[in-house]
């Protein structure tokens, strides 16, 4: 295994971009290796450069498995969601108010229509059936609540 242990090394350090880390891995994966032949002396060791690389890439595969799945507490960089920045409650804020507004002054049946689609879920046929209009005119005063809306998000 000596002999195989720099193109191990090569490998590995190419792998997770540092020398450093590269040698404790190998250096784990060596010890792991000569563990293993201790314990099992009559296994077959013509593929002993495989199971070096398989080893030490094994070894990388559970780091970075654990580093993954538990972040350490000190490591972990504590911001706010953008959501609970004081700018974008203020702006989600008047932005709802714009909308409560321009779908106020809609006129009524328009109104009426957007409230029931959008708010109360209602399907288009069942909104034309409780209103007591055609299917094409509930599209209608859709249609024209959403230009209202979006007209004045633009603004």
């Amino acid at each position: 295994m000596e002999r195989y242990y720099s193109e191990v090394l090569g490998y590995i350090a190419r792998s997770v971009g540092c020398k450093d880390k590269a040698q404790n891995i190998v250096q784990e994966a060596y010890t792991r290796l000569l563990s293993h032949n201790q314990n099992y002396p009559q296994q077959d060791k013509t593929h002993a450069r495989a199971l070096f690389f398989r080893a030490a890439k094994n070894i990388v595969i559970d780091q970075y498995r654990n580093s993954k799945s538990v972040a350490q507490p000190d490591e972990v960089e504590l911001v706010a969601p953008a959501n609970f920045e004081p700018e974008t409650v203020v702006t989600a804020q008047q932005q709802l108010a714009l909308l409560q507004r321009c779908i106020d002054a809609l006129p009524l049946k328009t109104k009426q229509a957007f409230v029931l689609y959008k708010f109360k879920n209602l399907t288009q046929p069942q909104i034309a059936e409780q209103m007591d209009i055609s299917v094409s005119m509930v599209e209608k005063h859709l249609a024209t609540a959403m230009l209202a809306c979006r007209d004045a998000l633009k603004q």
